[in-house]
């Protein structure tokens, strides 16, 4: 019976247009991965640890869009997954996670691998199942749990997210002759979901109100739709690159970080209605900006594909459940007067202007975002680790006519598993793109935290370039109070959290091409030559953490400055 219903549930997946499955070795999980491994339409990535599993699982589904399955044995296999789980739960990722056990008489008797995991998931799926063994009574049971998790991840009113199946298998784990229940015909799925959605907010902005659109994190429509519904409606736009929308167009504003560290300008730049779209940027000057438009007033709307309460600051006024374009298209506004936006992009031109200059031949951890993201050909992808890279490429990304695909765990922001997510990501990336090359932003110490992971990477057959940001520790904590209010041998010991072994030969142990480099030039030599030959490699800039900080802070204030003198006689 075993086999037999793995084969049903991995039949309505295939049915369900399910393309990849993440394993990890066991022996309770037989039957699944035997039916995975066997699948015709269902690709599966063997990863021996885990957490890096549920890590490259949520990298395949956060591109493809699809829900990906990531399978596991039981006891403390299926435990590491959880991190994964949370940052797909926390990002509405769809993953269909599969944990085996064993049957209720081998639990709470001190059998081995055995612990309790009905509800081991519990706070961070949208949905859970623990059917019971599988024997002749539940078989007309086993496409309907198969469908009902593909579209509990894919169809709920909250938005996408993480469900788990917990399969008990009693041994023996193997049949002679099994065969899947049969499908319905024709090849269609068990069941079919129609999830229309309903909302209104129609006149809640004029032809003349002050409207500042904020997209974070995954954008609701394609980043270029973004962009022209704000041009056309004289809406400016501060654009995270996560979203596609960081375009050369008036709208969009490169520089927020810089401009809104200025009392003066941001006195200047308030807005009578914020919108929100995605998730919050990383950017806590921005957030603080939107807060304190709140408190003088202005209105602040949520745009949210799905019913999941968004407001962390607890400033908004109006949520708005639906896609960015239906929002818009309940306004029924035409044209706007355009003045608000102008205010916005005069100031940006001079700021961008000094940040260029301030990036200029000079090898700091600013530049290296910003020269990579420039570099990278649309086609490419770039999966910045969180933390400082994120930041980096939020702040100093340049708009440009045609951006690469970026991606982030923003859901709740941890280093862990980044390198895992951003070879999965690749995976999905390339079936849509297939001469896209992967470039990997990342810090020290969240390459440490995955070295497990980076043998896969090396026996990938993708083009992939790892840059490493070698700060020999925690680079963000020195742009918080702790560096500053608590003596210097406790924060490196508590903070700083430098670590012993040098990242080439690391990096080159795994059979990593991997170089050092002492200039922005060579970085980008680098570069060059690796959007010509490709292969699997990784460039390490050293910097100083204190260096770092006071070179951040200096830049947005030179850049702050010259906008500033933009505000002479206004």
């Amino acid at each position: 019976m075993n086999i037999s219903f793995a084969l049903s549930l991995v039949n309505e997946w295939e049915r369900l247009g399910v393309t990849d499955a993440v394993l990890s070795p066991g022996s309770r999980s037989t039957p699944i991965a035997l039916a995975l491994g066997r699948s015709p339409s269902i690709t599966c990535h063997v990863v021996l640890d885990e957490r890096s599993a549920g890590f490259m699982a949520l990298g395949i589904a956060k591109v493809s869009g699809r829900p990906t399955i990531v399978a596991t044995t039981s006891g403390t296999a299926a435990a590491n997954l959880l991190p994964s789980i949370t940052e797909a739960f926390h990002s509405r990722i769809p993953l269909i996670v599969i944990t085996s056990d064993r049957p209720l008489e081998l639990h709470k008797v001190g059998a081995a691998q055995t612990m309790e995991q009905e509800e081991l998931f519990s706070d961070v799926v949208l949905y859970r199942a623990s059917p019971s063994v599988p024997d002749e009574g539940n078989r007309p049971s086993w496409r309907a749990l198969a469908c009902r998790l593909f579209f509990e991840a894919t169809c709920s009113p909250t938005g996408a997210g993480p469900v788990h199946a917990n399969l008990a298998f009693r041994e023996p784990l193997l049949e002679d002759h099994p065969s899947a229940t049969p499908g319905r015909p024709q090849g269609r799925s068990w069941y079919r979901v129609h999830n229309p959605m309903r909302s209104d907010l129609g006149g809640a902005i004029g032809s003349d109100s002050k409207v500042l659109v904020v997209a974070g994190g995954s954008g609701l429509d394609p980043g270029p739709f973004i962009v022209q519904k704000c041009l056309e409606l004289g809406w400016p736009l501060i654009a995270d690159v996560i979203t596609g929308a960081r375009l050369n167009y008036d709208c969009v504003v490169a520089t927020f970080e810089a401009l809104l560290r200025s009392g003066r300008i941001a006195d200047h730049l308030y807005p009578d209605v914020v919108v929100l779209l995605g998730s919050d940027l990383a950017s806590r000057t921005v957030n603080d900006f939107v807060s304190n438009a709140a408190r003088r007033g202005s209105r602040i709307i949520r745009v949210s594909p799905g019913w999941r309460w968004q407001d962390p600051f607890y400033l908004v006024s109006d949520f708005y459940f639906g896609s960015f374009e239906s929002f818009v298209s309940q306004l029924n506004l035409t044209t706007c007067s355009g003045q608000y936006m102008k205010s916005w992009v005069d100031l940006d031109l001079l700021a961008a202007a000094m940040i260029s200059a301030g990036l200029k031949g000079h090898l700091s951890e600013p530049a290296v975002a910003a020269q990579l993201y420039r570099s990278a050909k649309p086609v490419d992808l770039v999966f910045a680790s969180s933390s400082m890279p994120i930041r980096d490429l939020e702040w100093f990304a340049p708009k440009l006519d045609s951006a690469p695909s970026v991606y982030c765990n923003r859901g709740v922001n941890g280093i862990d598993g980044v390198v895992s997510s951003f070879l999965g990501a690749m995976t999905a990336h390339r079936r849509a793109e297939d001469t896209s090359k992967g470039y990997l932003l990342v810090g020290d110490l969240a390459l440490r935290h995955e070295l497990g992971a980076l043998p896969n990477l090396a026996a990938s057959a993708m083009d992939l370039l790892l840059c490493v940001i070698d700060n020999d520790g925690g680079g963000i904590f020195s742009f918080l109070p702790q560096a500053s209010s608590i003596e210097n041998p406790l924060f490196e010991k508590l903070f700083g959290t430098p670590q012993p072994g040098d990242l080439v030969e690391m990096l080159s142990g795994f059979g990593i091409d991997s170089f050092l480099v002492g200039h922005l030039s060579e970085f980008k030599k680098i570069i060059d030559s690796f959007q010509e030959s490709g292969g699997v490699k990784a460039v390490i800039v050293r910097t100083s953490r204190v260096e770092n900080a006071d070179f951040h802070r200096q830049l947005l204030a030179n850049a702050a400055d010259s906008a500033e003198q933009g505000l002479t006689g206004k």
